[in-house]
C-alpha cells in the first residue's frame, strides 16, 4: 500500500505549523550560522541548513517572530533529511518557550492566511 504523501512529522506534532521563509541564527556547538525556516509553531521550526546537526544535538536560535519579539531560544534537533543537493533540513523543538513568546506564535499561526501561502520575511 503507497502514501500519497510523506510523513515528515506532520502527523505526529503536537502543534500545528505555519509556512514561514526567514533567515534565522543558529549556535551549534561553538558555531554560529545563518540557516532558513519553511514552517514554525508553537512547538518547534523547520530549518534548512548547510550543514548536518545531529539528532538530539542542542542548539540556540534567534529569531523575530512575524508582528512579534525577537527571540533567543534552546531548542533540540528532532529530525533531519536530505533536502536537496546541498541542503538538509531539521524538525526541531523549542525548550523552555516562554509563555509570551509562544502565544505570539500560536497566534502568528493561527491568523488567517492571504492569498499568499508562504509568508516570506526579512530578506
Amino acid at each position: 500500500m503507497s502514501r500519497g504523501y510523506q510523513d515528515q512529522g506532520y502527523f505526529r506534532r503536537k502543534f500545528p505549523r505555519r509556512p514561514l521563509v526567514q533567515r534565522v541564527g543558529v549556535l551549534s556547538r561553538g558555531k554560529y550560522f545563518i540557516a532558513e525556516t519553511s514552517e514554525i509553531g508553537e512547538g518547534g521550526m523547520s530549518l534548512n541548513t548547510e550543514f548536518v546537526l545531529n539528532n538530539d544535538s542542542q542548539i540556540v536560535v534567534n529569531f523575530q517572530i512575524p508582528d512579534g519579539e525577537f527571540v533567543s531560544v534552546r531548542a533540540v534537533v528532532k529530525s533531519t533529511s536530505k533536502a536537496g543537493p546541498s541542503h538538509v533540513s531539521h524538525g526541531i523543538s523549542f525548550d523552555q518557550l516562554q509563555f509570551g513568546h509562544r502565544r505570539q506564535i500560536r497566534t502568528f499561526v493561527s491568523a488567517r492566511q492571504s492569498d499568499q501561502e508562504n509568508i516570506s520575511t526579512s530578506r
